[in-house]
């Protein structure tokens, strides 16, 4: 167990404790360790997820490395060290998810990533309160994350966190700079403004974004400027930025029929290279995120934070996030050696696989290594076909999503002052 996951933290073998004063117990590296064990483990009390984390990490023989002896210890090197030890785990992390992909999918000219953003749940206190806030629910403090996931696999590439009323917009405007240019990022309804599709166009980053009855879009702004394309050129000019911002270019895609029509947004204006067909296809696969999430909360069982404190809540949820992107690492990893394909991956099954191999390092022996790769190897979901729906019976109705954004979003013809005003841009943009 040890072996599988230290693996990924040579990156922090050279890196030592900033902030410390003296020699350590807990050195960046085995304080990650540590923190992702922790994650891992299925005891209701933070104290008994140590007391398993620390005893795996006697029993895997880590002589060369110095490890504390209390929890308390634990989180203040966390604290001290999350700053440096965390983008270092992240670079690592994406490179991961890079190499993984190319084996999964080498002839795809897309890296599919999804965005969307949920809530964690926290204790009541008074910490919490005040540093995170309550949002819509009005009894329990929550933490809201916003994540980039690739669709397929559920591997995490980035996120970022904050209060409870936190905008994933915001949070997305902050992760764009550190998207790669061959991904296509994927989006729902929430995702929406100028402002936001702007920083996507300036990075040149493809995008493909459900669009509702909160969006409002021009057609024949410049007539002159003739296309040939697949799908409907539209501008987007709200009338607040037009004395300082051109009209933004995209293309509209309809996807479907009648009340059950989608419409997509994209800056990917040749139809050669994203087609209509292609990208309802592709944004199917958006749904890989919403599963994200599922896992993160019901599967791994971190529907709710056990941390009172908010510094601490905070790290918990952080090395959470990173301990099932592992997890799915070590699932791909096994399934490729089984040449097995690892889109069948069940993370529900590689979760106790690893669970019962932490509660047991004390029977390990020099071929466990071998037999927990096996293990891990068969943790694939059924190959049956479905016949009835999963759909419950007594499912409650929400008001979550706005009804505005189930709507078909407002296109017109510009107006001749429109068409006036806009060819200032025309020689930029038009053609």
């Amino acid at each position: 167990m040890l072996g599988c996951i230290s693996v990924f933290f040579h990156c922090l073998a050279a890196v030592g404790d900033p902030k410390a004063k003296r020699r350590v117990a807990w050195t960046p590296q085995s304080a990650s360790i540590a923190a992702v064990l922790m994650a891992l483990d299925e005891a209701a009390a933070l104290g008994a997820r140590f007391h398993y984390a620390r005893l795996c990490m006697k029993g895997g023989g880590r002589r060369r490395g110095r490890t504390g002896k209390t929890y308390n210890g634990l989180l203040k090197a966390l604290e001290r060290q999350s700053d440096v030890s965390l983008p270092i785990v992240k670079m690592e992390l994406r490179a991961g998810v890079r190499q993984r992909w190319r084996r999964i999918d080498p002839t795809s000219p897309w890296l599919l990533l999804a965005v969307d953003g949920s809530k964690e749940d926290l204790p009541r206190t008074r910490d919490h309160e005040n540093v995170f806030g309550i949002a819509d629910n009005g009894i329990f403090p929550q933490a809201f994350v916003t994540a980039v996931v690739e669709v397929q696999t559920g591997l995490l590439w980035d996120w970022r966190m904050g209060e409870a009323r936190a905008s994933e917009k915001r949070h997305l405007m902050e992760m764009i700079a550190d998207l790669p240019g061959d991904a296509l990022l994927l989006a729902d309804a929430g995702f929406v403004g100028l402002p936001i599709w702007e920083r996507l166009c300036a990075k040149e980053q493809p995008f493909l974004i459900r669009v509702g009855g909160n969006v409002r879009l021009l057609t024949d702004l410049w007539p002159q400027a003739r296309t040939t394309r697949q799908g409907d050129i539209v501008y987007v000019w709200p009338k607040k930025a037009r004395k300082t911002n051109a009209p933004l270019k995209l293309r509209l895609l309809r996807i479907g029929s009648g009340t059950k029509a989608v419409y997509l947004l994209t800056n990917v204006l040749d139809s050669k290279r994203l087609s209509k067909r292609a990208a309802g296809a592709i944004y199917k696969k958006r749904w890989g995120v919403e599963l994200f999430y599922r896992t993160l909360k019901r599967t791994l069982g971190c529907a709710k934070l056990r941390s009172k404190a908010a510094r601490r809540a905070r790290l918990e949820l952080e090395w959470t996030l990173v301990a099932l992107t592992l997890i799915t690492l070590l699932g791909i990893d096994a399934a490729v050696k089984r040449r097995c394909d690892p889109r069948r991956l069940s993370p529900a099954q590689l979760i106790r696989t690893l669970r019962a191999a932490l509660r047991n390092h004390t029977a390990y022996g020099p071929k466990d290594h071998v037999s927990l790769q096996w293990s891990l190897g068969r943790c694939l979901k059924d190959s049956y076909h479905r016949k009835t729906s999963k759909q419950s019976r007594h499912r409650l109705a929400t008001t979550n999503t706005p009804t505005a954004r189930l709507q078909p979003p407002t296109v017109r013809k510009a107006t001749p002052n429109e068409r006036q005003e806009a060819m200032k841009y025309f020689p930029n943009i038009a053609a």
